[in-house]
């Protein structure tokens, strides 16, 4: 069995940052074919004379800077994440770096369509016509593409920091054979080897373990994993039933297929004929 790895945070930031600057390669450029399609589109249905590049010079120049921006703003979430414990003051600082994303992109934009527009379009670019409404306009414009990128890191790290706490359990029981678990905030650390059975209830799992019943906030395939690892002979009996084969002491027929699984300290769990290869003869 391979060990469960637990990477490093520099190699979680570079998991992310990898993922986010994919995503926007992907996303950004399409949508900036859509607009410049719906651009032209509406441009020839009004009668309007436009160059047949404009669209789509004036669109890509625009994700070209954004794409450019990606990294500092990957930085600025990882600077400051978005947490509950400085909610509002992660909020202002984020707010704060909109404006900042917004006045590089119009620079970078403004001075990339400068240098670019003669080659491309055959004469000059002008952005300021009214410099406070472009601004603002520019601005409303940049907030979809700041947010979108500061929620995709947000999404990501959420990912990556649960598969890390994941493949930290998993050695932990390998190592120690015991299970960690979580609830309410507090951590419970039980010997694998107790655990007579467990069954999902919603977002958590019961489990009888030990001699006492606990709810942790843990998936029942988590769990399953975790178990494994420490060695324990773990089955599902059912689609939300797990069992330690080794304290069941009978199976009885329900009379419809699925079955009933009786275990050492008394109690009952009931199993589904579509597992029932699972407990063996």
């Amino acid at each position: 069995m391979t060990m469960p790895e637990v990477l490093s945070d520099d190699e979680i930031e570079r998991r992310i940052g990898r993922r986010v600057f994919l995503i926007c390669l992907t996303f950004f450029p399409l949508v900036a074919a859509i607009n410049a399609a719906s651009w032209w589109t509406d441009a020839v249905r009004i009668g309007l004379a436009v160059d047949p590049l404009q669209p789509w010079f004036y669109e890509f120049t625009s994700i070209a800077v954004i794409l450019a921006l990606v990294p500092l703003v990957i930085l600025l979430e990882r600077r400051f994440p978005l947490a509950p414990g400085e909610l509002l003051r992660t909020l202002a600082i984020l707010a704060a770096g909109s404006v900042a994303f917004s006045l590089l992109h119009i620079a970078g934009m403004v001075l990339l369509r400068t240098f670019l527009a003669p080659l491309v379009l055959g004469g000059n670019y002008w952005f300021f016509d009214d410099p406070v409404t472009d601004l603002v306009y520019e601005f409303r414009k940049d907030l979809f593409p700041y947010a979108g990128i500061i929620a995709i890191a947000t999404l990501s790290r959420s990912v990556e920091e649960s598969r890390r706490e994941a493949a930290a359990t998993r050695a932990e029981a390998r190592e120690t054979g015991r299970l960690t678990l979580k609830s309410g905030g507090r951590s419970f650390f039980i010997d694998a080897g107790t655990t007579q059975w467990a069954r999902a209830a919603g977002n958590y799992a019961e489990i009888r373990a030990g001699g006492r019943t606990l709810l942790p906030r843990v998936t029942l395939t988590a769990l399953e994993q975790q178990l494994r690892e420490a060695g324990v002979d773990m089955v599902r009996v059912h689609r939300s039933h797990l069992v330690n084969r080794s304290m069941v002491t009978e199976i009885v027929p329900a009379g419809d297929g699925d079955f009933r699984i009786r275990l050492r300290d008394g109690s009952e769990i009931r199993g589904s004929r579509r597992y029932r290869d699972q407990l063996g003869a």
